[in-house]
């Protein structure tokens, strides 16, 4: 070391720099090498017209259309491509969106259906082979209260004898009663409000076995309407489908008396999967009573009527029988016309969804599916044939040209092989 002269310490040490340096300058370059562009994968684009309204849209569909980049995107196709590939990637960037139309299409009811509501307020009409009646009747102190023409019990078991014996043959019939044990003191309360029965399971109506059921409980307590609602629920909820009719009296004479919720147990019922029709009938009832019982008719989608008197509630009952006939038979002879009315308008409906051009812009099926042979698509312009130049008609919405600007762009872009 000591014979080195100054020349060569200086050789050394510009040769180590230099050596350093190049290999910094090697990891800085490698460092800001930037990876291969991965090529982009253009999916297969259909050709029928079913798959071509499923299809995804394309990147500059609708409202994305950008003619700049669009020109930009044509500018990298590669030369020589096939029919096939052109149509792939045509599609890929302009494919517009057919979905809804399509989910429209499938969504399209072909059948005919008459929505004139039922006397049950129902709109289908289920074929008949059972027909359940309930009566809920209120046995509470003030049902031994009087009115024109005796006391308002034995008036209401008269009025529900006559009913339940004229029932449509083949049909059941079942009696709860509420509010018939203990009495109207506060001491009996507990005891009246629990008192809810089934005195005539529901079956067919037998003479003899009703008038032992009737005679079995005589008016004494308070009135637990909202359980007996509830159980009129459990007595009829095995009895749900199209081919059962259940249907739901109830006759009180008062509000709820046992802390109850009978709008909320009537909505219940209602709501339940054995769509009753249901009838309350308020017989000689204030107004604080008539004002509940017509919200309990209402939660329950029904009906209320007020009495007065027996020979009233007799008469209503008579007239139920008779309104329930009568009104079948008028909906069944008018649904027929409008039966007729329906199918006009899905004719219409059908004629729109495949012709209709509301803006002038946005069009039928039948004109997106099948374009008019003029199109600027066709072979002359970008060497498909014609039904290729179908297809690409299909590239958008506004498909009969110079709507929409795509074709003149494709005319000069395209390079078919």
């Amino acid at each position: 070391m000591k014979g080195l002269s100054l020349q060569g310490w200086f050789a050394v040490v510009l040769t180590t720099a230099l050596i350093v340096s190049g290999c910094s300058t090697g990891e800085k370059e490698g460092s800001q090498e930037k990876p291969e562009k991965k090529e982009e994968t253009i999916p297969k684009a259909a050709h029928e017209p079913k798959e071509i309204m499923k299809q995804k849209p394309g990147r500059f569909s609708g409202d994305n259309y950008d003619r700049k980049k669009v020109e930009q995107a044509l500018d990298q196709f590669p030369d020589h491509l096939s029919t096939e590939e052109a149509y792939d990637r045509l599609v890929y960037l302009l494919g517009e969106n057919y979905r809804p139309q399509y989910e429209e299409l499938m969504s399209l009811d072909p059948t005919i259906q008459v929505n004139e509501k039922t006397p049950d307020n129902k709109i289908n009409v289920p074929s008949i082979e059972l027909m359940n009646v309930e009566i809920l009747l209120d046995a509470s102190g003030s049902m031994a209260g009087r009115v024109d023409g005796g006391v308002k019990m034995d008036l209401a078991k008269q009025a529900i004898r006559e009913f339940a014996s004229d029932v449509p043959e083949g049909a059941q019939v079942s009696l709860r009663v509420y509010g018939h044990k203990g009495s109207n003191q506060k001491k009996d309360k507990a005891v009246s409000c629990q008192s809810n029965e089934l005195v005539y399971p529901l079956k067919s109506y037998d003479s003899s076995q009703f008038e032992q059921s009737l005679n079995q409980f005589k008016p004494t307590g308070w009135t637990p309407l909202a359980s007996a609602i509830q159980a009129a629920r459990e007595d009829l909820k095995e009895w749900a489908g199209e081919k059962t009719r259940n249907i739901v009296y109830v006759v009180s004479d008062g509000v709820e008396t046992c802390g109850g919720d009978p709008v909320k147990e009537a909505k219940k019922l209602g709501e339940s999967g054995i769509e009753p029709m249901v009838k309350i009938i308020g017989f000689d009832v204030d107004d604080a009573g008539q004002q509940q019982l017509k919200k309990v008719a209402k939660a329950a989608d029904g009906s209320y009527q007020t009495v007065t008197s027996g020979d009233d509630l007799k008469k209503y009952l008579e007239r139920e029988k008779e309104r329930i006939k009568r009104e079948w038979r008028g909906w069944s002879n008018h649904s027929k016309l409008k039966a007729q009315e329906k199918w006009g308008e899905k004719m219409s409906e059908v004629e729109d969804l495949l012709f209709k051009k509301p803006d002038g812009k946005e069009m039928g099926l039948a004109y997106i599916l099948v374009p008019p042979q003029r199109t600027l698509y066709g072979k002359s312009q970008i060497g498909l044939d014609g039904g290729e130049a179908k297809s690409l008609c299909a590239l958008c919405k506004r498909s009969e040209p110079p709507h929409h600007p795509a074709p003149a762009l494709l005319k000069n872009k395209i390079k078919v092989a």
